[in-house]
C-alpha cells in the first residue's frame, strides 16, 4: 500500500460556488465565510474540515476507512492564508496513521491525527449501546442564506417535535440536538466528502453538549470524531449525551447520526471563554 504524496487540487471555474477557502498554490485563503463566533478568527469547524480534507486525500484509493480523527485547536487561526502539511506516521496493511499541521507563517495553529482501518467481515454478535431518540430530519434548504455556509435544525428534549428558530432553543437544562447541513464548499472548486462533513459537524458538538440555561461559555480546545461508517447524505445529526465541567474545564460527548441512524461518536474538550456571538457562526453552532 502506497499513500499519496501530493493531494489533488480543486479546479475553479467561473461557475464554482464560493467556498470558505480559496486555494492559492500551496496555501488556502479564508473568505468572509470562515469567521467564527468567538472573534475575528477562522471557525474551528473549518480548521478541522481543512485538516481532515488534506489527510483524507493522502490515503485516497487505499481502501481504508477513517475510524478516528482528532482535531487539536492549539492556537487561533487568524483570517489570513494558511498552509496544511501531512505526514504518514504508519502505513500498514490494516492500519494507517496520518498527521496534519496547519500553519500561518512560521506559527502552527492546529494539528490533526487520523487513524484509518481496513474494513473486514462484521462479527455476529448483539452488543448493548446507549439508545438515542433523535428528532426527525425535515426538508433541508439546498441554497444557503446570505452569508451562511449551512442550515441547522435545532431541538431540545423539552419540545423535540419542532425545530427552534435560533440557538436560544438550547437555553434549557434538557438534552439538545441539531441536524446540520452544509450548503457551500469548504474549498472553492471542490465538493465536501462525507468525512469532511462529519468532522465539521462534530465541532458543533461543543455547543450541543456545553450549552446551558445561561448560554455557551466553553470554547473548543480539541475534539475527536470516531466513525464506524461514513454518513450517508448531506445532513448529519448530533445528539448530546454527556456534559461534565469543573473549574472552567469541560468535557462532553455526543452521538453522530445520518438518516439511517448512528454512525459514530464525538468527544469535545472545552475551556471557559467569554464572547460567544452566534451571529458570526455562519449558520452553525459552535466555535
Amino acid at each position: 500500500m502506497t499513500l499519496r504524496t501530493e493531494p489533488p487540487a480543486g479546479e475553479v471555474t467561473e461557475d464554482s460556488p464560493a467556498g470558505v477557502y480559496v486555494a492559492d498554490g500551496d496555501t488556502y485563503v479564508p473568505t468572509a465565510l470562515a469567521r467564527g463566533p468567538w472573534g475575528d478568527f477562522v471557525s474551528g469547524q473549518y480548521v478541522g474540515g481543512l485538516l481532515s480534507t488534506a489527510i483524507e486525500r493522502r490515503v485516497a484509493g487505499a481502501g481504508l476507512h477513517p475510524a478516528r480523527v482528532t482535531i487539536d485547536l492549539s492556537g487561533r487561526a487568524a483570517l489570513e492564508p494558511v498552509t496544511v502539511t501531512t505526514t504518514v506516521l504508519r502505513e500498514g496493511t490494516r492500519i494507517a496513521l496520518v498527521d496534519a499541521e496547519m500553519t500561518q507563517g512560521s506559527r502552527a495553529v492546529a494539528h490533526a491525527r487520523a487513524v484509518f482501518l481496513r474494513p473486514s467481515e462484521q462479527p455476529p454478535n448483539d452488543v448493548w449501546t446507549t439508545p438515542v431518540d433523535m428528532p426527525p430530519l425535515h426538508d433541508i434548504p439546498t441554497v444557503p442564506a446570505a452569508g451562511a455556509t449551512s442550515h441547522g435544525a435545532i431541538y431540545n428534549a423539552d419540545d423535540p417535535g419542532a425545530p427552534g428558530a435560533d440557538l436560544s432553543t438550547w437555553e434549557t437544562g434538557s438534552q439538545k440536538f441539531i441536524w446540520l447541513t452544509y450548503t457551500v464548499p469548504l474549498v472553492t472548486g471542490t465538493e465536501l466528502t462525507p468525512l469532511t462533513r462529519a468532522v465539521m459537524v462534530a465541532d458543533s458538538a461543543s455547543a450541543v453538549v456545553h450549552y446551558g440555561t445561561a448560554g455557551l461559555h466553553f470554547i473548543n480546545a480539541d475534539y475527536t470524531v470516531t466513525l464506524s461508517r461514513l454518513p450517508d447524505g448531506p445532513s448529519i445529526g448530533v445528539a448530546g449525551l454527556t456534559h461534565y465541567s469543573q473549574a472552567g474545564i469541560a468535557t462532553g460527548s455526543a452521538t453522530l447520526l445520518d438518516k439511517h441512524g448512528p454512525v459514530g461518536t464525538t468527544v469535545t474538550v472545552g475551556i471557559a471563554n467569554r464572547g460567544f456571538h452566534p451571529g458570526g457562526r455562519n449558520g452553525s453552532a459552535a466555535g
